[in-house]
């Protein structure tokens, strides 16, 4: 044959080769990947495509629940100008909206229900009324202290009903005005409140000897300064009187019949709680005539004895008084005049 037939009968010759060596088992082949056994999993999914020609990489689709069915609308008939006299045939009320309803009401029921344990406690009833008292009373009395004897006068002035002020003056007349010279001044000046008097200043003068106190109502707190030393603190809780203001806070609030009155008074030195027994009504032999009183007794408590009559048809102002002082000795006030 010519050179020009070789090329064919090359082909033809790895041809044959080619099949004798995949019918005869020859363990060669070209170089490829190894497949796995069994077909690999696909899935199919649809992609949104940005642009023509340009495919986007597959995004997983969120899982979403089945859409709700829609309530059926209800469409309310506009008003006529001469409606007919049969009724409009009944319209099915939407499940959804009672629904709404129902769980708009539970939560106001919730919510009045966690208002409710939410509120504050009872609320303190209101105090009753206070007694009315002249916006100037001047008391006058006689003292008898031992052999000696004197007068003491005392002032209760409402200065345009929210302050008070009551001033006592005591000195020795007669021929114990030679043995006891001097005035004893003891001044009480606070609030009027609906609860009755709250004192916020108290001085005592004693010849030359002068100490002052200081309530602070606010912060439960009183300041005592000595006519010599340092100043002393005291703390109280609740309302509390000096030994001027007591008196007319029982005035003001006119004590019951009988049981027992409670009191934190401040007796010129320090804080003392004090109780009252009311020992009942009885007549009082005085310079104003026969006078029904309310006697009260301070119970025994190491401070001395101290009793006290209040007249009831003059709005409950003391008319007597039976106290002992620092030295044991007795001293009786009566009274002599009430202005107005």
């Amino acid at each position: 044959m010519g050179r020009s037939h070789r090329p064919w009968w090359l082909a033809l010759g790895v041809s044959l080769l080619l099949h004798v060596a995949l019918i005869g088992g020859v363990s060669w082949r070209l170089p490829q990947e190894d497949l796995p056994v069994e077909p690999m999993p696909f899935d199919a999914r649809l992609v949104s495509v940005a642009a023509p020609g340009v495919m986007m990489p597959p995004q997983p689709l969120p899982a979403t629940k089945p859409p709700a069915p829609k309530p059926p609308v209800r469409i309310v008939p506009r008003p006529v100008a001469n409606p007919p006299e049969a009724p409009d045939p009944p319209v099915a009320v939407p499940a959804e909206p009672i629904a709404a309803s129902a769980s708009v009401e539970a939560a106001a029921n919730i919510d009045a229900a966690s208002v409710t344990q939410h509120e504050p406690g009872p609320v303190e009833e209101p105090h009753p009324p206070l007694n009315q008292l002249p916006s100037r009373i001047d008391l006058r009395f006689q003292v008898n202290y031992g052999l000696a004897s004197g007068e003491q006068t005392m002032v209760w002035v409402n200065e345009g009903g929210h302050h008070y002020t009551v001033i006592s003056v005591a000195e020795a007349t007669g021929l114990a005005g030679m043995f006891y010279r001097g005035k004893f001044v003891q001044t009480s000046r606070g609030r009027i409140t609906p609860q009755g008097l709250q004192p916020e200043e108290f001085w005592d003068q004693r010849g030359d000897k002068r100490s002052s106190a200081h309530f602070d109502a606010a912060q439960g707190h009183l300041t005592l300064v000595p006519d010599k030393g340092t100043p002393r603190n005291f703390s109280y809780q609740g309302d509390v009187q000096d030994v001027l203001s007591l008196f007319f806070q029982l005035a003001l609030t006119a004590p019951p019949q009988d049981g027992l009155l409670a009191y934190t008074v401040f007796n010129g030195k320090k804080l003392r709680n004090y109780a009252y027994e009311v020992r009942g009504t009885e007549t009082l032999e005085t310079a104003l005539g026969a006078l029904r009183t309310l006697h009260l007794a301070r119970v025994a408590d190491g401070d001395g004895r101290f009793e006290v009559w209040l007249a009831i048809d003059r709005h409950y102002l003391p008319v007597r008084m039976l106290r002992t002082d620092d030295k044991g000795s007795e001293m009786e006030l009566r009274v002599q005049s009430i202005a107005p």
